[in-house]
């Protein structure tokens, strides 16, 4: 499942952090809070699944089903 957490601090900071998305999908989500909160990203952290692609998930589900 694809989401999207977002945090609002008292001090207007917006934490934004997407989880269930393979290689650079994320990019395009977190441009979109960037428009929709007119704001623009300060620092960017990347997951584990940044590196990913959803190519490697293919793969690994074919591997499952061939166990």
């Amino acid at each position: 499942m694809q989401q999207i957490q977002i945090k609002i601090f008292p001090n207007g900071e917006i934490e934004a952090e997407t989880k269930g998305m393979k290689g650079k999908t994320c990019l395009k989500y977190i441009a979109e809070v960037e428009r929709m909160a007119n704001a623009v990203t300060q620092d960017s952290k990347f997951t584990k699944e940044y590196l990913e692609t959803q190519e490697q998930e293919v793969i690994q589900t074919e591997q499952e089903v061939n166990a």
